[in-house]
């Protein structure tokens, strides 16, 4: 059966169920009748309990916004004053549609599992209570807060990156490089086997199918247990080397960018490419080539393709006396150029072909980072 993004109702099996809500919520309304049948001397007040446990099994109650604090594990960690302004005015304009999801505390308090802005701008319309829906303790509360944004918030690229892999150190017990190194070697050993559509079909797959599926690919235990948190989590791991794992190494003037400014991910890592080893100047100075060339970029909404323009008329003001061409390249061309040819190819053996490959590849990446 068809899997997609993961279920956050899995996590909380305590929860009562539809039916048995609609049965209770039957006997209580008899309840009440009776009550008010018998004319008991404690009758108001037996009816005002009852009208509050009937409240509480419709599935929503209004929750005083004082007694509700943050996740303070929570994947959201960019939350600006621009951002919960824009909440309080969609509530403001339209009401609370959506209930705010709390988890029970031992002092009377809430902790906040999903609903962050919400609560946020409910407080800066000066709301006293807003409506929430409450669960049972989650077993794994940062795993449970993470599937809740992935399911339900638009978490800019740098929290979702650091939410997903702290997850995933907590869960196999590899550090981020480690990590790093195990997709790298996954990914690449697929490709050279063309079996990297056969992981992505996975995303849709039931965990039975996906653990099945990943020994097909010859996928051992360790590899595993980390594919599987990202099949769980409903994220390619293809895009995941691609686009999440470079934005834990950004600079930290990007990261405030994206944080504090809404710059793009994918913004950022053009940006990135301004660094003092590529322009050889000093970081301090690439800093602020950077800081620069970010504020054009937000100022102007420049899309990708004009911000690697930009980019490009950046590296050329520094780079134009190294124009010249480089005599050991123009010879290595030419010995590819003649010694590469189809003949030559259809000789080698498949392991020949297959290193050559991953040589060229690693070179042309590099290439592509010098002339971006």
């Amino acid at each position: 059966m068809a899997k997609g993004l993961p279920q956050i109702g899995d996590k909380f099996k305590g929860a009562v169920q539809k039916t048995d809500q609609e049965q209770r919520i039957t006997d209580l309304q008899a309840e009440v009748e009776r009550l008010r049948a018998s004319q008991s001397p404690e009758l108001e007040t037996e009816i005002a309990k009852l009208r509050e446990q009937l409240q509480t099994q419709t599935g929503e109650i209004a929750i005083d916004t004082g007694l509700i604090d943050p996740n303070p594990n929570q994947p959201r960690q960019t939350i600006t004053q621009e951002s919960i302004q824009a909440k309080a005015r969609l509530l403001k304009k339209h009401g609370q549609i959506t209930p705010v999801i709390l988890v029970p505390q031992d002092n009377g308090r809430y902790m906040l599992l999903d609903g962050q802005l919400r609560w946020s701008g409910a407080k800066l319309l000066g709301w006293e209570t807003i409506r929430a829906l409450i669960v049972p303790q989650p077993q794994d509360l940062d795993q449970s807060s993470l599937l809740t944004f992935l399911g339900f918030e638009d978490l800019n690229p740098l929290d979702k990156a650091e939410a997903i892999f702290k997850e995933i150190t907590k869960s196999t017990g590899l550090e981020i490089d480690e990590v790093a190194t195990t997709l790298g070697a996954v990914l690449k050993r697929l490709e050279r086997n063309n079996q990297v559509k056969e992981l992505t079909k996975l995303l849709i797959s039931s965990s039975e199918e996906q653990q099945q599926g990943l020994e097909v690919l010859d996928i051992n235990n360790e590899e595993q247990a980390l594919f599987l948190v990202f099949l769980e989590f409903g994220l390619n791991p293809a895009s995941v080397k691609s686009n999440l794992l470079p934005m834990l190494s950004l600079p930290e003037d990007l990261k405030k960018a994206i944080r504090y400014q809404e710059l793009k991910g994918a913004h950022a890592l053009a940006l990135a490419t301004l660094s003092s080893r590529i322009l050889k100047i000093s970081e301090q100075e690439a800093a602020i080539e950077r800081i620069k060339a970010t504020e054009q970029v937000l100022k102007e909404s420049l899309t990708v393709p004009e911000t690697r323009d930009l980019i490009k008329g950046i590296k050329a003001q520094y780079l134009t006396s190294e124009q010249s061409e480089s005599k050991e390249v123009k010879v290595i061309i030419q010995k590819i150029s003649s010694g590469l040819s189809e003949i030559t190819l259809a000789n080698a053996s498949r392991e020949q072909l297959q290193s050559l490959q991953e040589i060229l590849e690693q070179k042309l990446n590099e290439i592509g980072k010098l002339i971006e």
